[in-house]
């Protein structure tokens, strides 16, 4: 029946392949729920919508919101490896008619760094900081709780939001997507000293 509906369907309207939600829901169902959990429902489907085709996948690995969550806290609260540094998770990566990737992981810089280096990092809040090329890359300050004083290793929790090389992805949808994966973060998990994500990361500066 879905096949035939999918042909019915191709038949009023120029179809991309039936890769609805509910194809992305059945043939990704823990990395489409992540997205959605990440970035907005709204958005993803916007997103889905413009970069739809017949090659549309999702290809990062089934990472749900709480390993994502248990995965950073454990960074902060456990001794920091020098070695081994701390873990990139690859949050939401979908490609057909353009690509998205976006990435989180505790920041490399300090706070401290960040605050120094004004031609490369523009505050957009207390303790919130973005930096911009082809990428939006917002760094914020995030105490998780239980973690005594010195010892959380760093503080600044970095998001990197890759553009869509499909011509329809705005700076505005950019930034907004930018906006609510770290506001998303920040909720998820409990950021002591309840960091500010702004609406407006003033990228045009």
């Amino acid at each position: 029946m879905r096949i035939a509906w999918c042909g019915v369907v191709a038949g009023l309207v120029l179809s991309t392949g039936c890769s609805d939600e509910q194809s992305l829901s059945e043939k990704y169902p823990t990395q489409w729920k992540t997205c959605k959990a990440l970035f907005g429902a709204q958005n993803m489907d916007s997103l889905r919508d413009m970069i739809d085709s017949d090659a549309l996948k999702i290809s990062t690995p089934p990472l749900s919101v709480s390993q994502l969550k248990k995965g950073l806290t454990k960074e902060a609260l456990e001794p920091y490896d020098k070695r081994k540094g701390f873990s990139e998770f690859d949050v939401c990566r979908m490609s057909g008619n353009g690509t998205f990737q976006a990435t989180v992981a505790w920041s490399a810089d300090t706070l401290k760094a960040v605050q120094f280096y004004t031609k490369s990092w523009n505050r957009v809040d207390k303790d919130v900081y973005v930096s911009r090329n082809s990428n939006i890359y917002l760094v914020f300050r995030c105490d998780i709780n239980g973690a005594s004083t010195g010892q959380q290793k760093q503080v600044l929790l970095g998001a990197r939001v890759s553009p869509s090389s499909n011509p329809r992805f705005s700076a505005a949808f950019h930034q907004q997507l930018t906006v609510n994966l770290t506001r998303t973060l920040k909720n998820e998990l409990a950021c002591t000293n309840k960091p500010n994500i702004p609406d407006d990361l003033q990228l045009s500066k």
